[in-house]
């Protein structure tokens, strides 16, 4: 498989909702069994659904655009850097004075199982009427995590009228969250999604029944969807932080790219495959050699 590469006809996604910072804590076991417990490595990196997305399209030779909001604080920054030094554009990505940034920890432990702790953020108004009615209108497909409702539904509703493909990245089980995944065309859950809403099939029969493509990620497992599953590439793993967000800027990229769901499911779990084998998202011809070999 062959997706377009950094050319002047590469698909260009928008992705909207979260980006963070992450501080990424690897540790020797988890919980802990003392107090104080020493920590191997850390760093910063750029965490949050729609965030991670944007960069994985880049990454895979597509082009992004990410709407969010932010603090002008250090975190929202340093978030903000990360994304535009992956050619990620940020212009939608908007500041707000006296507002607190979305940060996270994340601890790792030594086998790549991650354990996330969430700080939102603060004094962010949701308003959305500053996005432009012609946001949508250069874009191939919009790809959504659910964290920024009012900015969502404003993109949805341009990317409806210019029949776009819509992903929404199913993870909150909330009342707006559904309304969202019946205006979208693709909608792929976590298996927690599932468990709440009667297993793997009941879900995707769920959402079969308002017209929406769906499937089920399951770590390991691999993908599930109408027609079966799609089995995850056997890897060591380094870190899993993320895996399912890039499996969902790889599909999104697909799609838009014009490739059927089945072949983009596959490209999104070879993606998220190697982000939990290299502890980074991928690039394009790394995933290109997972596919082949």
């Amino acid at each position: 498989m062959s997706i377009k590469g950094h050319t002047s006809g590469a698909a260009h996604v928008l992705c909207l909702g979260m980006s963070c910072l992450d501080n990424r804590l690897f540790v020797d076991r988890f919980p802990p069994e003392h107090r104080r417990e020493r920590v191997p490595k850390r760093f910063d990196a750029l965490g949050g659904p729609a965030g991670v997305g944007a960069v994985t399209v880049v990454r895979l030779g597509g082009k992004a655009s990410f709407f969010g909001l932010r603090g002008d604080d250090a975190s929202g920054r340093q978030t903000s850097t990360f994304l535009e030094e992956d050619g990620v554009d940020t212009r939608g990505f908007r500041s707000f004075p006296d507002a607190i940034s979305t940060r996270c920890e994340v601890f790792i432990r030594p086998d790549g199982e991650r354990f996330l702790f969430p700080s939102w953020g603060t004094g962010m108004p949701l308003k959305a009427d500053w996005l432009p009615d012609t946001t949508a209108d250069n874009a191939q497909a919009l790809l959504i995590d659910g964290r920024w409702v009012e900015g969502s539904l404003r993109l949805v509703e341009q990317a409806r009228r210019r029949k776009l493909p819509i992903l929404l990245d199913f993870d909150i089980d909330k009342p707006e969250i559904w309304e969202l995944a019946k205006l979208s065309t693709h909608v792929i859950a976590d298996e927690d999604m599932a468990i709440a809403h009667g297993g793997i099939e009941g879900l995707i029969d769920k959402l079969e029944s308002i017209g929406v493509w769906g499937a089920v990620t399951l770590g390991a497992q691999g993908v599930a969807h109408l027609g079966g599953r799609v089995p995850a590439f056997s890897v060591p793993v380094l870190d899993s932080t993320g895996a399912g967000d890039v499996l969902h800027g790889a599909f999104v990229l697909a799609i838009a790219q014009g490739y059927d769901e089945l072949t983009a499911l596959r490209f999104g779990v070879a993606a998220g495959s190697l982000r939990c084998k290299l502890g980074r998202v991928p690039y394009l011809p790394e995933v290109e050699d997972l596919l082949s070999a």
